[in-house]
């Protein structure tokens, strides 16, 4: 997250969005990193203990509870956009309903760091292939629906208005197969 995060430093005062937020574990980095942080995460467990954990760090963050394809969040509103480890449970309605929320949120020359999870990556033989019209609705299962390949990313963030700057693929071999995850790094224009 450190790593993530040195990139995108601010000195002036903004807004990030953490997107799939879970227990808040990237508030704090974000917060170190200049940013007044907005949490969004379908599970009011997660928004709980998150709200303790910003108190506790005495921080400026506030989680929400809600749909990344319906964020309660207006316009051009957030600077910089985290959605790491969350994207891959949501359906193909829901994630590219949840890009192009990236997209309506972010400010003109905002910055997102996306993450998706490889064709070929050793979790996907854990379950059962889902076909997309059985995935739920909207995706609040700790399920992981949606595998996909470089090329899909990028139509992904083309279609959404965003500019993929940079797609990284990151790996690492484990004693049950290579993990391999592709990190977009986008950009908002005009707009």
């Amino acid at each position: 997250m450190q790593e993530l995060l040195e990139e995108h430093k601010t000195t002036q005062p903004g807004w990030a969005l953490d997107l799939g937020c879970g227990t808040g574990r990237a508030f704090l980095p974000l917060a170190k990193a200049g940013y007044r942080v907005i949490g969004v995460d379908p599970t009011p467990r997660c928004v709980q203990i998150c709200r303790q954990r910003a108190r506790q760090a005495k921080i400026s963050a506030y989680p929400l509870r809600a749909s990344a394809a319906h964020l309660p969040i207006p316009i051009k509103a957030i600077d910089f956009v985290l959605a790491i480890s969350c994207l891959f449970h949501l359906g193909p309605l829901e994630l590219t309903g949840a890009i192009r929320e990236i997209y309506r949120v972010l400010l003109p020359k905002g910055t997102a760091i996306l993450h998706f999870l490889d064709l070929e990556d050793w979790r996907r033989t854990l379950a059962e292939h889902i076909q997309p019209e059985q995935v739920p609705y909207p995706g609040y299962q700790a399920v992981v629906t949606c595998f996909c390949s470089p090329e899909k990313v990028g139509e992904w963030i083309a279609q959404a208005g965003l500019m993929l700057e940079k797609l990284e693929l990151r790996s690492n071999v484990t004693d049950r197969g290579e993990q391999r995850n592709w990190l977009a790094y986008c950009t908002k224009l005009g707009w």
